[in-house]
């Protein structure tokens, strides 16, 4: 009898202790997946084109113009051993711009840049990617935006990795809240009169900044869409 419920006691202690470990693993699995990418900052500003001088090539005659600079900053999560990365990261990109139309309000412009690898190092990694003058221009119909304005603009920033979501952040321009700038984009998915321009953001590769602050940004992979 007693050998009896020794074997039984033994049997409960081990399934309870597999349903402790269990629940641990699976908490622990689930915050992995919320911290990936965290603290997600962003920040936007009008940026001149910057004036590159080359000793054998003349200069023509150009007007300088406004681009829109949107700077993320972000925190990676501390890997399991040294030089663990999350390789291969897609970020999207949306900002609503501002427009001279009553009726619609806002452009959607969109855009992603893939990177290389981004370090499980627990520090502070920055982004920048920028809104062309054309751009600009086709949807503020000449009007002219300063950059008090601009730092007011709502973006959206979202990072995949294969395909799957780890990450995301918005704007908070002053005098808002994340929420609502989030409920402006929701609403973008079910709007048929808004004004969409795909490609409308460009990764750093594709600006005239793409040698600049090398070391400071995290390097996008320019055959990530081929």
């Amino acid at each position: 009898m007693n050998k009896t419920r020794s074997i039984a006691l033994c049997i409960c202690m081990a399934c309870f202790s597999f349903i402790i470990a269990s629940n641990i693993y699976a908490q622990a699995a689930g915050t992995a997946r919320q911290v990936l990418i965290s603290d997600v900052k962003i920040d936007t500003l009008l940026v001149d084109t910057p004036i590159w001088k080359v000793v054998n090539v003349p200069d023509k005659p150009w007007k300088q113009r406004k681009w829109i600079q949107i700077e993320v900053e972000f925190t990676t999560a501390t890997g399991r051993k040294e030089n663990d990365g999350l390789e291969n990261v897609t970020v999207e990109y949306e900002l609503l711009l501002p427009t001279e139309d009553p009726k619609n309000p806002y452009a959607l412009l969109s855009g992603k840049a893939s990177y290389w690898a981004f370090a499980l190092d627990g520090g502070s990694h920055h982004l920048v990617a920028f809104v062309p003058p054309r751009i600009i221009e086709k949807f503020t119909v000449g009007k002219k935006i300063n950059n008090a304005e601009a730092k007011k603009f709502d973006v959206k920033v979202e990072f995949k990795m294969n395909g799957a979501l780890i990450g995301a952040g918005y704007s908070q321009p002053k005098g808002t809240t994340i929420q609502a700038t989030a409920k402006k984009f929701a609403d973008t998915n079910t709007s048929l009169t808004l004004q969409r321009q795909k490609d409308g953001i460009l990764g750093q590769d594709k600006t005239p900044w793409a040698n600049l602050n090398y070391d400071h940004y995290e390097q996008v992979n320019p055959d990530s869409s081929k």
